[in-house]
């Protein structure tokens, strides 16, 4: 076979693999096997003293007292459907309330008075419970928690969003706001709440995101990332 033919094939290759990866959808599965925070992914906003820290695969953001904040961001803004997010956590170190939730925008921890209005729909989390509120800030569903920890999966559908704890539905909302950023926190406000949460990992999936190995075969945005 000619040169140029081979090289007409294997590129017409490479784009049909990237076509059937982006029709079928990947996933991104962060379990924090690195002590530095993958940066190409997460955006971390505090205030105060909070912190967070990896050790033994798990990552702890940590808000020691009412005027600290903390929360991890997903760092790209979603507008289109068919987006999964998902989190392993053990709340049981929460004070007062934490949250597995969708925001207008990526802020660091304010207070509660300014913060409010940019929240969409939400797991609010307590320590032995969890609460599903809509994008108005309305109870939609409640349960209980044991110690330990539990998945919390928001998807994204087109006119609605869909909340699952351990893998079962327990929600459905409309979805109002056109786009979003996915955040998982302790204590999203100053001046407040208070407390720690555990997560083992966060789990990221939709047809555009293209599912690539750690040797990075196909380029991809995403950058070198553990995936399943």
């Amino acid at each position: 076979m000619r040169k140029s033919n081979l090289s007409h094939l294997l590129s017409a290759l490479v784009i049909l693999l990237v076509f059937i990866s982006k029709a079928i959808g990947g996933e991104i599965v962060d379990e924090f096997s690195s002590p530095q925070l993958n940066e190409e992914l997460w955006v971390i906003q505090k205030a105060g003293d909070a912190s967070f820290d990896i050790k033994d695969g798990k990552l702890t953001l940590s808000s020691p007292s009412p005027t600290d904040g903390i929360i991890i961001y997903y760092n790209v803004e979603v507008k289109d459907p068919s987006f999964v997010f998902e989190a392993k956590v053990d709340s049981s170190g929460i004070v007062n309330s934490g949250y597995v939730t969708t925001t207008k925008t990526m802020t660091p921890p304010e207070q509660s008075n300014t913060y409010n209005p940019l929240r969409l729909a939400q797991f609010r989390l307590k320590p032995d419970s969890w609460l599903v509120r809509d994008e108005s800030i309305q109870d939609a569903a409640n349960g209980n928690v044991k110690s330990g920890m539990h998945t919390y999966r928001i998807e994204l559908g087109d006119d609605n969003l869909m909340f699952y704890f351990d893998d079962k539905e327990v929600a459905e909302v409309p979805k109002v706001a056109e786009s979003r950023f996915f955040s998982v926190s302790p204590d999203p406000y100053l001046d407040d709440y208070s407390g720690e949460v555990i997560v083992e990992y966060i789990k990221v999936s939709a047809p555009w995101i293209i599912a690539v190995n750690s040797l990075g075969k196909l380029a991809t945005q995403w950058g070198d990332v553990k995936t399943k």
